[in-house]
């Protein structure tokens, strides 16, 4: 239980900002996209693609904002672009971030002496009044792990938190080899009880996501370079004690990225087949139960995709090959994916990842770029499917 943290919002919680919204057609596609952020001097990112980010009924999308110096939450009001900065505390807020619309809190991890990666709470913000809470405090017996939220379950009660064994080790490989402890938690959003292990390994673990609908079930991954792991993405269901990886990988074969849809039955993600550099690439859903799987081919590897339904995802496209986000929809008479171009990104080497997210509704897909040198937070309205330009191939494309 959490009883010995005090914590207060600072004077700039609440602080208002004027309107950077810009609104222009995309030169490639025609679509229109809404850029959201524009401040030279700042780095303004939408949350993590696994992270539904909307809240105030798909009014406002919630922003990880460095300014001022620091980082911290922001909301956007996405009809006037009015900016609202909603934490202002003694450190910054920084790592995984989710929304919970039932509670009307947005939770974070937060470490009191403005560690990175030695949080020792997980905070609740009310994103009316602004006023934050401890909810959970990193169990015993870790004090040298690494702490934070994964996802709140759907039941809308409880969190899942997690740890993880800090290494000397650097780099994504180096880590996956030193096979940290790791444990995920169920924690109750009232703080009134102590978290409950759920799962714990020798096995570097993250992406914790929850089933938007059913509150037993969740995936993990084994982190690591996808053709490095034994089998990247698990499924628990703690109501029959299922722990398992979720689809089969073989020898040959590599996937990761997932996330959940919204009817929270099936499982997304991408991979490829052969080597890692192997331009054999797909995107894949599946039911939880490693049923009723259906892939298709994507053109590109490093990348993200995010889809509500089976019948479209959006694809974040390359850093080399298309800068595009692309878009496919499924055909159901000949039962396979058109993909077409939705909207232009600036990712060279130093640019974010655009994690492209569709909105709740289907009908927006927001995105990071940095088309001016800093990272801004983009939504891209999503036309009618056949007023877009057909994909070509990719070595055929004009990046001008």
């Amino acid at each position: 239980m959490v009883h010995d943290l005090d914590v207060e919002q600072g004077p700039r919680a609440g602080a208002v900002r004027p309107a950077e919204l810009e609104t222009y057609d995309d030169p490639h596609t025609g679509a229109t996209v809404h850029r959201l952020t524009t401040d030279p001097d700042s780095d303004d990112r939408h949350l993590y693609f696994t992270a539904d980010g909307w809240y105030d009924d798909g009014r406002r999308l919630l922003l990880r904002c460095k300014r001022e110096g620091q980082r911290d939450l922001y909301s956007v009001d996405l009809e006037t672009g009015q900016l609202t900065r909603l934490t202002d505390l003694e450190h910054g807020v920084g790592g995984c971030t989710r929304v919970n619309p039932e509670a009307n809190e947005v939770y974070f991890a937060y470490s009191t002496t403005g560690g990175w990666y030695d949080a020792e709470y997980v905070l609740g913000l009310d994103v009316t009044t602004l006023e934050v809470r401890p909810v959970v405090k990193k169990p015993e017996g870790y004090d040298d792990y690494g702490f934070g939220v994964d996802d709140v379950l759907a039941d809308d009660e409880r969190l899942l938190v997690s740890v993880s064994e800090n290494t000397d080790a650097e780099g994504h490989e180096a880590t996956r080899a030193t096979y940290p402890h790791c444990a995920i938690f169920a924690a109750d959003i009232e703080g009134e009880d102590d978290a409950e292990l759920i799962h714990e390994e020798e096995y570097w673990i993250s992406h914790v996501n929850a089933s938007p609908t059913r509150p037993e079930l969740f995936t993990y991954c084994h982190e690591g370079p996808w053709d490095k792991v034994d089998t990247r993405i698990h499924i628990v269901n703690t109501e029959t004690g299922l722990n398992e990886p979720l689809r089969e990988v073989h020898d040959d074969e590599a996937v990761g990225h997932e996330y959940w849809l919204r009817e929270g039955e099936y499982v997304g993600y991408h991979g490829w087949e052969g080597e890692n550099d192997n331009e054999d690439c797909f995107h894949g859903t599946v039911k939880w139960d490693d049923t009723d799987r259906r892939e298709t081919e994507i053109p590109v590897r490093r990348t993200h995709c995010h889809s509500n339904t089976r019948d479209r995802f959006v694809c974040d496209g390359d850093d080399a090959k298309v800068p595009f986000l692309l878009l496919s929809e499924y055909d159901e008479e000949t039962e396979t994916y058109e993909t077409r171009k939705l909207a232009t990104h600036a990712w060279d080497p130093d640019s974010p990842h655009p994690h492209a997210r569709m909105s709740p509704d289907g009908e927006t897909i927001a995105f990071d770029a940095d088309p001016t040198g800093s990272d801004d937070a983009f939504l891209v309205e999503i036309p009618p499917f056949e007023d877009l330009p057909v994909y070509e191939d990719p070595t055929t494309l004009d990046r001008q």
